[in-house]
Order: C-alpha cells, then structure tokens, then sequence
C-alpha cells in the first residue's frame, strides 16, 4: 500500500510545482498588448501600450536606420528619430494602463522601449517596425498575382 502512495505524492508535487512555475517566474516591469517584433506597416504613426506597475518610469525611442559612406562601401547606423512635440518619457498612473504614440521613418526602425519601476528594476525591450510605401506594398502584392503557383507545383511534382 505505502509502495503505491509514494509515486502518487511524488507525481502530485510535481504537478503542483509545474503548474506554480509561471507564477514564481519573474515577470517583467512590462506586458506590451501587442509586441514589437518585425512589425510591417504603411502606417506612419503606430501606437506601443501595455501595462506595468503604477509608478513605473517609461521611455519609448525611435532609431532610423541611417546609411554612410565610408572607405567607399555603404555603412548602417542607428539615428535617434526624435519624435516632433512629444516626450519620450512617461510614468505609468495608477491604472497601470500606458499608451505613446510613435512617428515613424520609412525604411526600418528601431523602436526601444526601458521601463525602469519603483523598485528601480530595469527592463529593455526592443523591436523593428518597417514603414513601407503603399506603392510597395501594391507592387508586392502585384508580385505575388503574377506569380505562377501551379507551374512550380508542377515542377515540384515531376
């Protein structure tokens, strides 16, 4: 009897610490409602909000990727794209709810998001959100029409 209560408790436990593990993780300062991780828009503007505990310091940065001549062959930086008429920082209220809105550069943009709480914990998150022309997207999606599937589905068969 005792053999067969041993492997039960053994498996409850670890079921338990299975089901806590999320909850004793850290969680970050911040939970962004829509991530920034190869974003592609036509939008100039784009909205980064989320939640973070009352307090909590924010900055948003934008970087546009900037090229250069050097040696003769074209090097890429990051520029800070300093937004017009907005801060780049805000401390989140007492909801805990935060919204910035961000201008945009065509091309590729860097957008840096540090979150610093009360407790002066620091988090840094960072993502790309490419701006496209709608003329490029029409294009590409004009690409994608002209594109032929059945012939290459044809030569994959062979």
């Amino acid at each position: 009897m005792i053999r067969k209560v041993y492997p039960v408790i053994i498996l409850s436990l670890i079921l338990v610490l299975n089901m806590l593990t999320p909850v004793l993780a850290a969680p970050g300062i911040v939970e962004l409602i829509k991530p920034i991780t190869d974003i592609k828009t036509v939008n100039k503007n784009i909205i980064i909000s989320g939640w973070a505990e009352a307090d909590t310091s924010i900055e948003v940065r934008v970087y546009s990727r900037v090229s250069q001549k050097v040696e003769g062959e074209e090097v890429y930086n990051w520029e800070e794209y300093i937004q017009p008429g907005k801060e780049a920082g805000l401390v989140v209220g007492p909801t805990g709810f935060f919204a910035r809105e961000v201008e945009l550069k065509n091309g590729t943009n860097k957008v840096v998001i540090k979150a610093v709480n009360p407790e002066d914990e620091e988090e840094i998150i960072e993502g790309m959100v490419t701006l496209s022309s709608k003329e490029e997207v029409r294009e590409a999606v004009q690409n994608l029409l002209n594109f032929n599937f059945l012939d290459i589905i044809k030569e994959i068969i062979k």
